[in-house]
């Protein structure tokens, strides 16, 4: 007699759940009138009735990262979903990679080798985590066109105030950043008094179109970030550094003039954290900036975790209606510095030194980046005060578009990001106590008290990890600094620091300094001539660069603009 296997019923955690929370509230008069009612095992229904873990749950110490560490990836998805601008699949694999990292590098033992993801964890994971999944994104025209849509500004500026409301952000920690380039020598079509016997009305604009990226940033109270300006060339050269900079501009240099993602991670390291570092190390910010590829690269999102440093990003092509910068700070920027650029050019039309640029630069932007200016940018994107009416009534609305229910908070537990530069020794140890941490707090509104000592146990395990963190990175960047300072070319005024993209105007200033020293005491005894011409050098330098990066003198042309 052929034996009948029993059927195999299809069943979720979702079902379980909600059979339990029903048998809870008394729907049902038994267990196996509930897992009949909802497809579920009776045995397994009673099992967990009964305090016995899940599946899943009984593996999580096999798992790569916890589920603890996988919420907040799930999050950190979902985020940038809303934003218009998906994770690919590699970005969430290095996403997790660096999560990995962090916790092994801040352990007290020393980190084993971590084998590689597989290929198979990112199934897993899109298994353990149902919202998620993986699909073709549209073709640029479409993306283009969604992105300015009534429909995808509003979705963006539900997270956005899904995430302001959870975390209750002060104005002043709350940022933009942006970038913007300008042609040295370059000016603006504007109105202007002529002799209407004078056929001509053309402007003429400077014959050298060299690129210069500035990176801005302001909050949402009014104030501005330090600079970055960004040349191009190989080595950044004291020339170009007026004397009246500001001590706390940062300098840097790229093939393109462009920035890159080594330009974007240092900005964030050496311009914005420390410059916006709140006095509470818990208070949280938050960093509006748009979906460049240099932004948002796996250390540059690890970095922000760790720093609980909550990245906005835009959806494409909307920063003219969404980007605070955009819309209050570089159009009177721009007009002020083509104003200085034509009372230049007006004394002569030559081609336009580097540091000429930049005094205007800086005359510019202290005309431009006022407070005003910053918090009318805020006010004019609907995001300080928040307010997305003020965005979403210039866009016309969809036919099918539908108003949206407000998104509940995910009920589970969010993990700390502290936790990612804070983990024990034995992570495998924590994960398990943790697990049995949650358990006493379901099964009784009153904590034991060895769930209490294990609390503060763990506590302090993670503030011997954060002291030894901070006193770690400390000694790694002074032997840094040494290093870097060892390998310094210090002969003549051309600088090229190995391994570094910024430049403060300080350390600029003690390296010339000290190579002016070591140029002088080596040229001492020589012919008047000689030194003479030591003298000028950089001058010389700065008159060579710019010869090899333009093009000769019969390629030059004069733009210029009719009214």
């Amino acid at each position: 007699m052929d034996t009948v296997t029993p059927e195999r019923l299809a069943y979720t955690e979702v079902d379980i759940q909600t059979a339990i929370s029903a048998i809870k509230n008394k729907e049902f008069a038994s267990i196996r009138k509930a897992a009949v009612a909802f497809n579920v095992p009776y045995p397994t229904l009673r099992g967990r009735m009964s305090g016995r873990n899940s599946r899943a749950t009984a593996h999580e110490a096999e798992q790569l990262l916890s589920p603890a560490e996988e919420n907040t990836l799930s999050r950190w998805v979902t985020r940038l979903t809303r934003t218009g601008f998906p994770a690919s699949p590699a970005l969430v694999m290095e996403m997790a990679e660096e999560i990995r990292r962090g916790r092994v590098r801040l352990s007290k033992d020393k980190p084993e080798t971590l084998r590689p993801i597989g290929e198979s964890w990112l199934n897993r994971f899109k298994a353990r985590n149902p919202d998620i999944t993986g699909i073709w994104t549209r073709q640029i025209d479409t993306a283009r066109y969604r992105a300015t849509s009534y429909d995808g500004v509003k979705r963006w500026f539900d997270a956005v105030t899904e995430l302001w409301m959870h975390n209750q952000y002060d104005p002043d920690h709350v940022y933009n950043m942006d970038e913007s380039g300008f042609a040295v020598g370059a000016s603006q079509s504007s109105r202007a008094l002529v002799n209407i016997r004078e056929s001509s009305s053309w402007k003429q604009i400077g014959s050298r179109q060299e690129w210069i990226t500035a990176i801005e940033c302001g909050s949402a109270s009014g104030v501005a970030v330090p600079p970055l300006l960004i040349f191009k060339a190989k080595h950044t050269n004291t020339a170009w550094i007026p004397a009246r900079t500001p001590k706390d501009w940062r300098f840097s240099t790229s093939n393109s003039g462009w920035t890159s993602d080594s330009h974007g991670y240092e900005w964030l390291t050496t311009v914005f954290e420390p410059s916006t570092r709140p006095e509470d190390p818990t208070t949280r910010r938050l960093l509006i900036m748009d979906g460049h590829s240099s932004h948002i690269t796996a250390n540059v999102i690890a970095f922000c975790m760790q720093r609980a440093i909550d990245l906005m990003i835009l959806p494409p092509h909307c920063s003219h209606i969404l980007q605070p910068l955009d819309v209050g700070v570089f159009a009177p920027l721009k007009r002020a510095l083509a104003s200085e650029t034509d009372a230049a050019l007006r004394l002569d039309t030559g081609r336009m030194s580097r540091v000429e640029w930049v005094e205007m630069y800086i005359r510019a932007r202290e005309k431009a980046l006022t407070s005003s200016n910053i918090r009318g940018g805020w006010r004019g994107a609907g995001l300080a005060p928040l307010s997305p009416i003020t965005v979403l009534d210039k866009l016309p609305v969809n036919r099918a578009s539908t108003v949206s229910p407000p998104r509940t908070p995910p009920q589970q537990t969010d993990l700390d990001l502290s936790l990612l530069q804070s983990s024990p020794p034995d992570g495998t140890e924590l994960r398990q106590a943790n697990a049995l941490l949650n358990t006493a707090i379901k099964a009784c509104h009153d904590l034991p008290s060895p769930a209490k000592r294990f609390t503060e146990r763990m506590t302090r395990a993670f503030e011997i990890a954060n002291s030894e963190n901070v006193t770690l990175r400390k000694q790694v960047k002074e032997q840094a600094k040494l290093l870097s300072t060892r390998k310094t070319r210090t002969k003549g005024k051309r600088i090229a620091l190995k391994g570094r993209f910024v430049f403060s105007t300080q350390e600029v200033l003690e390296i010339a300094r000290a190579a002016e020293a070591e140029t002088s005491k080596k040229k001492k005894g020589r012919q008047a001539r000689k030194r003479r011409i030591a003298e000028t050098i950089e001058e010389e330098d700065d008159r060579e660069f710019e010869m090899i990066s333009s093009d000769s003198d019969s390629d030059c042309i004069v733009v210029s603009v009719r009214k």
